[in-house]
């Protein structure tokens, strides 16, 4: 679901509030009642809470037309539902990762959620181990050029990243900085509230610092947090700078693991003001201090 928020220097501000990917196999009996999502399927029923959603599976694949058309017909109930898409890892994570049959069809998948009005932002997300330098910095000069059609957003999770230079850099490529809470180590991304384009983006990772790095962990431990009351109100306050500048904001939850990110998406609607009746399993009410 997305919201209003008010902002005394500019005008309103769209904010939509959701998460990363919308099917993973412990969420049954969770997010979704016993038997799954019934005859909805899982993002049509999502779609009916949240308005928008990070594909996380084109990160791992570039999908086929008639997957991308059947998850656009699936939120078509939902008029202001947005999907932002994650670029697959042969552009962003893999050297010599792509070639001409790649670009063409990733550049398909991101038309069709394009014609539709339902394409919130492309997401191009680096691991940690890219550094800012100058062939760091041509190689995303030659990613904005193959997707300059599209609304390009970046994640940076080295620090090096952080500096006035390279906000200068993205704004002269239209590319939007992408926000994130991580945990807090070595030289790992601080919390922001930078905007470089019209759009925002901030990404929610979680606080598991003990089982963020080192080679006994896996992504369901990664990613196994909750926030608590406190951090929301955080993430709250943050995303409210950021709206002083954007056009519109989009805040995705990532830290998945048993449906912890369906639940403090709805918790920090909730704490904005813009709760609906979620569904009572979810017990989202956030705790006070």
């Amino acid at each position: 679901m997305s919201c209003r928020i008010e902002n005394l220097q500019t005008n309103e501000k769209s904010v939509f509030v959701g998460f990363a990917g919308w099917s993973y196999p412990d969420w049954k009996g969770i997010v979704f009642p016993d038997k799954g999502a019934g005859k909805m399927g899982p993002l049509e029923f999502i779609s009916s809470f949240f308005d928008v959603v990070e594909v996380n599976s084109t990160f791992y694949r570039i999908p086929g037309a008639r997957h991308v058309q059947n998850w656009i017909q699936r939120t078509l109930h939902n008029p202001r539902f947005q999907f932002t898409v994650k670029l697959y890892r042969g552009f962003s994570h893999e050297s010599g990762g792509y070639g001409r049959k790649e670009i063409v069809s990733f550049g398909q998948v991101l038309e069709l959620f394009q014609q539709r009005g339902k394409l919130g932002a492309l997401l191009v997300q680096f691991p940690y181990r890219f550094h800012q330098n100058y062939e760091n910095r041509k190689h995303l000069i030659r990613l904005r050029q193959i997707f300059s059609e599209w609304p390009m957003v970046v994640e940076f999770r080295h620090r090096s990243w952080l500096n006035r230079a390279v906000l200068d850099f993205l704004k002269e490529l239209n590319v939007g900085f992408c926000n994130i809470d991580q945990p807090r180590v070595s030289y790992s991304m601080p919390l922001t509230a930078i905007a470089t384009t019209s759009t925002g983006y901030l990404r929610c990772h979680g606080r598991n610092e003990s089982h963020w790095f080192g080679a006994d962990t896996n992504r369901d431990l990664r990613y196994h947090y909750r926030y608590p009351f406190p951090e929301l109100t955080e993430i709250k306050e943050t995303v409210e700078k950021i709206s002083g500048s954007c056009e519109k904001v989009f805040v995705i939850f990532n830290n998945h693991f048993k449906g912890n990110e369906v639940f403090d998406a709805a918790r920090l609607l909730t704490l904005m003001g813009c709760g609906k009746k979620w569904p009572s399993r979810w017990n989202i009410m956030p705790e006070r201090p």
